[in-house]
């Protein structure tokens, strides 16, 4: 024998043919002996996370929406002093350019809600614009 030695060469022995459909119920029935007293853990794992989950995406919608009224509110009011500003427009027309740019919100801002004020800073004309608006929660689920 040389260096490398495997030890006696055996013959190849035949190998019993099993049904597949046997093994399968063989590998069933021990996986079921094994998990047997977990049935309902992830039922009782899910009734504990899912309202947190769900309280969590709430909020994140909640947050969203304000943001996005907001941003809405803000512009709309910038884009009306700055046409005030520019004595391009009544005082009618710039409430008119607020309310078509506040109609994506889900809440209407009415003409009562939009104060246009022509003010004097440093001896120079200007417009002060301010648009109130009163939100309704989205989902209207109390937290």
């Amino acid at each position: 024998m040389g260096f490398f030695s495997w030890g006696p060469i055996r013959p190849i022995t035949t190998v019993e043919v099993v049904d597949r459909s046997q093994t399968l119920n063989m590998i069933e029935r021990s996986l079921r002996r094994i998990f047997r007293r977990e049935e309902g853990q992830g039922l009782v794992e899910m009734s504990f996370i899912l309202p947190l989950f769900l309280v969590m995406v709430v909020g994140v919608i909640e947050v969203a929406d304000g943001m996005n009224a907001y941003i809405t509110l803000v512009d709309s009011a910038r884009d009306g002093a700055r046409l005030g500003s520019k004595n391009l427009a009544t005082d009618d027309e710039i409430k008119n350019l607020i309310i078509i740019e506040t109609a994506r919100l889900r809440d209407d801002v009415a003409t009562n809600d939009i104060t246009v004020q022509h003010i004097q800073v440093d001896g120079v004309d200007a417009v002060r614009v301010e648009v109130c608006n009163d939100r309704s929660l989205l989902l209207n689920i109390p937290l």
